[in-house]
């Protein structure tokens, strides 16, 4: 086939797969099968120097379009380039110190807080512009409606239905009631108009970025005061640097136990550089940050009926 050809296939395909996945929460694909679509996709745009104006590889989410108002970020909440190779691991960080977080498989949001009190909380949308959905978030069984914060803090985190909760309200439902899995039930429920839905359903907020309003330099520094000011925040390692293949693995397995322990569902490990000002400085693409990658792994976390779009 035509490569070009091919090219439009893909962004349509691929399109159309997160058009249901983000706007109706239902998967049609397997991350994997998405995936490898994805990565052909992207060598091919690179082969040609061919890129879709609509292209998945240059942006993130998709277009919002259900009845929840629309909101315009106050910082990009852009996607993560990601990998399966642990060299581009150790390529990435480069000897300088990191952060390894758990990649949460929810609906990402992003929580502001003004003189302590929620007062904002935004679905992530296609980046720019997301859905107002403080409504449900304020049914959430662990986010605090107050802290002990007199700065503008913003936080962004993934809403999650954990493995226990998603299987007891699955056994209550009859097929084709039933829900494929976890990410799909979160991302339905937190995009309610009716937030007694969502209160039914057991959501939880793991913080994972302190975006602003608390003045420390260090990505974990940030995080460890996020969990002071009452958040439940993903569980992460800080590594010193220098790693080789054996730690990292270590650190991933490790990691792997936690999203056990407290049956979070994940798709894979984010990896980032613990030094905000330099990661800031690293810049971003209209995609991803360059401060950030996601490692991507395929095993039981993330195959337990876990599709996407």
């Amino acid at each position: 086939m035509n490569r070009i050809k091919r090219i439009k296939e893909l962004t349509e395909r691929l399109n159309r797969y997160r058009d249901s996945y983000y706007n109706n929460s239902i998967s049609e694909v397997s991350d994997y099968e998405y995936d490898k679509l994805y990565d052909e996709l992207e060598r091919l745009e690179n082969e040609t120097n061919t890129t879709m104006i609509n292209s998945p590889t240059r942006t993130i989410g998709y277009e919002v379009k259900g009845l929840l108002n629309k909101v315009r970020h106050n910082h990009p909440m852009l996607s993560l380039n990601k990998t399966k190779s642990m060299k581009d691991i150790i390529h990435f960080l480069d000897s300088m110190p990191g952060v390894f977080m758990l990649k949460l498989d929810g609906l990402t949001i992003s929580l502001k807080y003004v003189n302590g009190d929620l007062v904002a909380a935004e679905t992530r949308g296609d980046g720019e512009i997301g859905e107002d959905v403080l409504h449900t978030v304020k049914t959430f069984i662990n986010v605090p409606l107050h802290i002990d914060c007199k700065e503008e803090l913003v936080v962004d985190g993934e809403a999650i239905i954990p493995y226990d909760t998603f299987e007891k309200i699955n056994s209550s439902l009859e097929d084709p009631k039933k829900y494929e899995n976890p990410r799909n039930l979160a991302s339905g429920s937190v995009r309610q108009l009716d937030s007694g839905i969502s209160a039914k359903r057991g959501i939880k907020f793991i913080a994972w970025k302190a975006v602003s309003g608390i003045q420390d330099n260090s990505f974990v520094a940030r995080l460890l005061k996020l969990e002071e000011l009452g958040f439940d925040i993903v569980p992460f390692y800080a590594a010193l640097g220098n790693l080789d293949e054996k730690g990292i693995t270590e650190m991933i397995d490790d990691l792997k136990r936690e999203a056990r322990l407290h049956f979070y569902p994940i798709d894979g490990i984010v990896v980032g550089v613990n030094d905000i000002a330099y990661g800031d400085s690293m810049g971003a693409t209209q995609h991803h940050p360059r401060s950030q990658l996601a490692y991507k792994f395929y095993g039981e976390e993330a195959e337990t009926n876990n599709k996407r779009g």
